[in-house]
């Protein structure tokens, strides 16, 4: 015989790991999706057995700092910001070397 489920909410082990959950979460955002997104999610989501919203907030925050990394700003000393100004106004000068590597057929194509 299985023990009464009255009072196992009053478990705090088995109801709530609340040294998971150390931030509170205030904020919300709101989407709307057609029903081909929106199975596509929920799909996605059951797969990384998460529910949507979390599945939704952790791919989109991952995208959010991938976006962000690639447009950082690069600080530089003085000395090193000279240089880089000075390397950009002078000509670029082509050599044999980079002359028959821009003849020769690429083997990839950019993804624009």
């Amino acid at each position: 015989m299985s023990p009464p489920l009255v009072g196992w909410l009053d478990n705090s082990l088995m109801y709530c790991h609340c040294e998971y959950m150390s931030t509170t979460k205030e904020e919300r955002l709101q989407i709307r999706v057609g029903p081909d997104d929106k199975a596509l999610l929920e799909r996605a989501a059951a797969a990384s057995h998460l529910n949507v919203s979390a599945f939704v907030v952790q791919a989109a925050a991952a995208k959010a700092e991938e976006i962000l990394a690639e447009r950082s700003s690069i600080r530089l000393t003085r000395e090193a910001a000279v240089a880089f100004t000075e390397a950009l106004e002078r000509p670029a000068e082509v050599n044999d070397r980079l002359a028959v590597a821009m003849r020769r057929k690429r083997t990839f194509s950019w993804l624009d």
